[in-house]
């Protein structure tokens, strides 16, 4: 009769040394990418960061540009942002931007891979994949494109306002009529043909 054989302690060992290594290198890459840009971040800031040789960051993602790619596609989800009350969305998104703004985060890492052009056709390709067309699918008709276009425009301005060139006044946004503003902004596009309570 046949048996299968316990896999080996040592290739499960590897194997999750191997993950704890990607791990780490996506997590230093996020820090690095969002806070200083694609192309003024090297291969090996990152694995120094990441406590590894940067020789794994070519075995791990084949190169910068793959490092990058992966650790987009993993950070940019905005799937989290469509699970609450649709009536409170620019509520509670301002809240959620407001909650850590000092975070490395995946719209940081957009804007700032603009000085590489391979680096910024890949944030413009995980752009519309992994946020703008959800955004859109979820909000749906009419002009769903258009509405998560908008609602991109309005985030993305107001993280640079906060952070590449930041105004004075935005830092009491937390308790501010921006902050009001920047609520109701986004509620208004998110309610366009909305019918609340209809029956």
């Amino acid at each position: 009769m046949y048996k299968a054989r316990p896999s080996d302690p040592k290739t499960s060992a590897r194997q999750r040394d191997a993950d704890r290594t990607r791990a780490a290198l996506i997590s230093a890459a996020q820090t690095l990418f969002s806070t200083r840009g694609f192309a003024n971040t090297g291969v090996r800031e990152v694995a120094e960061l990441a406590g590894v040789n940067s020789s794994l960051v070519n075995r791990y993602f084949g190169s910068k540009q793959g490092l990058y790619r992966e650790t987009l596609e993993r950070v940019l989800d905005i799937t989290p942002m469509l699970q609450g009350d649709k009536r409170r969305f620019g509520e509670n998104v301002v809240s959620l931007f407001l909650g850590v703004p000092d975070a490395p985060g995946p719209l940081m890492m957009l804007i700032l891979s603009a000085a590489d052009p391979e680096a910024h056709a890949t944030s413009v390709e995980l752009l519309h994949k992994k946020a703008i067309e959800p955004l859109a699918r979820w909000l749906g008709h009419p002009d769903g494109e258009g509405r998560a276009a908008r609602l991109h425009i309005l985030w993305s301005g107001f993280l640079m306002s906060r952070r590449l060139l930041p105004l004075p006044w935005l830092e009491e946004v937390r308790h501010s009529s921006t902050r009001r503003w920047m609520e109701a902004a986004i509620q208004a596009i998110v309610d366009e043909g909305e019918t609340w309570g209809a029956p």
